[in-house]
């Protein structure tokens, strides 16, 4: 069993503004967060939550999720689940970017709006290379909105145009990653034989 931190795993400060698990039962703002998860469609249904309140105090990164370090091998991708929502939908200026750290360094992606219109998806190739690495989240909003930010459906696995050619890593686990449980401060997570996979569910 390991620990990681609501954070990043070379920061040991966390952000002023955690994710958390929430539902679309009981999110602090229901006006701007998820009213369901990405994965059933279903109000009871979990995903990582991160909202901050307008005119907050504002620092470098206002949140950030990083996920365990995971060996890194060829024909990777990482795919999520991801929505944004401000209370004003004029300036476009609330940021989610995506980073590796570990054998090299590189935003991935990056995207900046007030309102995703609900949960949208997205699917990045990783490098071809085999080291440790991890990935983060990290959320720049607008210092003058209130902000809900929702991830779910967070996976790393082998890329579907080369899932008939490639076989498991050589860990003997598939290169799927699952954290089990997300508490406000701390991911627990296993790996079992069967799947590395990330779940909020």
């Amino acid at each position: 069993m390991c620990e990681m931190q609501n954070g990043v795993w070379f920061d040991p400060t966390p952000p002023l503004y955690n994710f958390s698990i929430a539902t679309g039962q009981n999110v602090p703002d229901k006006e701007l967060a998820p009213t369901v998860d990405h994965t059933y469609n279903s109000s009871s249904g979990h995903f990582a939550y991160w909202h901050r309140p307008s005119h907050a105090l504002h620092t470098d990164v206002d949140g950030r999720l990083s996920i365990p370090i995971f060996e890194l091998t060829k024909h990777m991708c990482l795919n999520f689940a991801y929505y944004v929502k401000s209370s004003e939908s004029t300036r476009n200026t609330t940021f989610l970017a995506v980073a590796i750290k570990g054998c090299y360094t590189a935003t991935l992606w990056v995207m900046h709006a007030d309102d995703t219109q609900g949960w949208n998806t997205a699917e990045i190739q990783l490098l071809d290379l085999t080291c440790n690495v991890t990935i983060r989240f990290d959320v720049w909003p607008d210092i003058f909105n209130a902000v809900s930010v929702a991830l779910d459906d967070i996976v790393i696995d082998i890329c579907p145009r080369y899932e008939t050619t490639t076989t498991s890593i050589s860990t003997g686990h598939s290169p799927r990653l699952r954290i089990s449980e997300f508490s406000l401060q701390i991911f627990d997570y296993f790996l079992d034989d069967s799947e590395l996979n990330i779940s909020f569910s």
